[in-house]
């Protein structure tokens, strides 16, 4: 059976609740105050015409006031067959008068808010202002950008309740909106717009707009609004948040091209990096490690290889089967890959394996961004020699030159300006501007100077970057919005944080998740746990002290920390678990 993809996924869960929503929306649009006035006119002008009818009439018997009340609305209707004193004539001139606009009002605003409720396609910003109203208790996310939008996403197919601000529509919005999230057009450090969007009663406020002073100013606002709310803020400069960390209350401050960079950089030497996140003060990644032809791998056991680098085989793929949980034992042979967890100070050693050896020739990186400029200060962390290309000089240019970095300016399009630039004596090439368009092609003019060029390409469209990959013959395609988004949903939900990490195909969540004293999972042990199908602990941290991977027999305590690798069904097992 084909599984479904994450939006469809996400569509069925919240078909329902998405209903009760539309119809706390429908409730709130609808004009109760006019419906208040008229009824309330028509109650009173019934009374009043019973009793002057009555008085002044000619029939029988007195009229009732249902009889009135019925007049009055045939009066309106311009209708009325009854035999009317003159005394009355004021009625029929002042009802119809007055009545009729206010009804005509009263209609229009009842098909306008029968319309929007169902042709979604006309909702407009007055329904996303109800929608966000209706919201308790909700995360607010500032900036609904790559990283803004895939959070997003992210929280929506975990139940979450998510408002959105930004400062302009784009399809990324309109996806969001299809999907039934709201999302209001408006300035993010506006007070109007952010109380509209519910921040006074947000649990959780993420500021990821691409402009540091933005995220800033907003993050200052919604602390003034909302003292009790976490605040999740994406900055650049690492100077500026340390000392915003240190002077203003954040629950967390991200860098998303740090984080990008590490994978960036490590796709460069040959190391497929799955996912990247702190744990302390330690950087860990997840990462497969191919094992081919000629390597020193090759005929070396699990258990014995990982013990000798102090890394975690999470998963083990023999040849092109799926991968399945390492055993200790096994033999690995050409062609077999495993998905290690290390932290990152261990990847050197794992560079030296096999052919992702790393290469002395220069490493070239398109596209001096904020991600671009952190891929070259990463690269020379590792020692690894690197050459810098751009379109034209900027900032971060400027500071790699300072460092003593050879920059190239120039229409990196053009075969003969990457040929000048050094290309084509390089062993690898990073591009990574803002543009996918102008990635792809960037790398295809490269690999006519360089035929034998490793190449990692950055792209939006996860599914179209692998479908680039492997029409291309790309060695690397990665999202830094994908990368990033994890670190923002972990800062979010602060425990069980799940992460998501698809493995052929196949759904894991890479958990980090702290024992509590009265969890069942106290007085376990790691060996315990990873014998559970769809479970492997690949970390245990108590205090200071981080193993991995864990001890197979220690007994776990309150206070222990986990990061465990788990199957949907098997996640929702620890969790609770980790609650009982």
């Amino acid at each position: 059976m084909q599984a479904q993809k994450p939006a469809q996924r996400v569509k069925a869960r919240r078909r329902g609740p998405r209903l009760r929503q539309d119809i706390r929306v429908f409730v709130r649009l609808f004009p109760w105050g006019i419906a208040l006035i008229m009824g309330s006119g028509l109650l009173v002008t019934a009374w009043f015409f019973q009793r002057d009818f009555s008085r002044v009439g000619s029939l029988p018997e007195p009229l009732t006031y249902v009889q009135a009340l019925l007049s009055v609305i045939k009066i309106l209707q311009l209708d009325y067959d009854l035999p009317v004193p003159s005394a009355l004539d004021p009625y029929f001139a002042l009802l119809p008068l007055i009545g009729l606009p206010l009804f005509l009002l009263f209609g229009v605003n009842v098909f306008r808010v029968i319309r929007v409720f169902f042709v979604r396609q006309e909702r407009g910003p007055a329904w996303q202002a109800a929608l966000a109203a209706t919201a308790h208790h909700h995360i607010l996310i500032c900036g609904m950008g790559r990283v803004g939008y895939r959070l997003a996403q992210q929280l929506l197919g975990l139940g979450f309740d998510v408002v959105g601000i930004n400062d302009a529509s784009s399809p990324l919005v309109e996806t969001l909106l299809d999907a039934g999230m709201p999302v209001l057009i408006g300035d993010v450090r506006n007070e109007g717009v952010l109380c509209q969007a519910g921040v006074t009663r947000a649990t959780t406020v993420v500021v990821c707009t691409n402009h540091d002073l933005v995220n800033i100013e907003a993050a200052l606002r919604v602390r003034d609004l909302n003292p009790q709310a976490r605040i999740v803020l994406r900055l650049f400069e690492d100077e500026i948040a340390e000392t915003l960390s240190a002077t203003f209350p954040v629950a967390a401050i991200i860098s998303r091209s740090a984080l990008a960079a590490v994978a960036f950089a490590h796709a460069a030497l040959g190391l497929e990096i799955v996912e990247t996140f702190q744990l302390g003060e330690r950087q860990c990644v997840l990462t497969w490690l191919p094992v081919k032809e000629g390597s020193p791998l090759v005929g070396r056991r699990v258990g014995a290889f990982c013990d000798a680098l102090d890394v975690a085989a999470v998963l083990h793929r023999v040849g092109n089967g799926l991968p399945r949980e390492p055993e200790s034992e096994a033999v690995l042979q050409a062609g077999d890959a495993l998905l290690i967890f290390a932290e990152e100070g261990q990847l050197a050693p794992l560079l030296a394996c096999g052919e992702v050896a790393a290469s002395r020739r220069p490493i070239a990186v398109c596209g001096l961004g904020h991600t671009g400029y952190r891929v070259v200060l990463r690269l020379l962390d590792l020692g690894q020699p690197v050459m810098a290309l751009d379109f034209e000089p900027g900032r971060l240019a400027q500071r790699l030159i300072e460092r003593g970095v050879r920059v190239t300016f120039g229409d990196l399009r053009q075969p003969a300006v990457l040929a000048a630039a050094g290309v084509g004596e390089a062993g690898a090439l990073v591009v990574c501007s803002e543009d996918d368009v102008l990635n792809l092609e960037v790398v295809l003019r490269a690999r006519e100077v360089n035929p034998g060029l490793r190449t990692v390409l950055r792209i939006f469209e996860e599914g179209l970057g692998a479908q680039l990959q492997q029409a291309f013959g790309i060695d690397a395609v990665y999202s830094t919005s994908a990368i990033a988004s994890p670190a923002f949903l972990s800062a979010v939900l602060q425990f069980n944080v799940a992460q998501l990490v698809t493995v052929d195909g196949g759904d894991f969540y890479l958990t980090r998740l702290t024992v509590k004293p009265e969890s069942a999972l106290v007085g376990s042990t790691p060996a315990q746990l990873t014998a559970v199908e769809g479970v492997t602990v690949a970390l245990h941290a108590r205090g200071d002290r981080v193993t991995v991977p864990p001890a197979a027999d220690v007994i776990l305590q309150g206070g222990d920390e986990l990061v465990v690798l788990a199957s949907q069904p098997q996640l929702r097992w620890l969790s609770r678990e980790r609650r009982r």
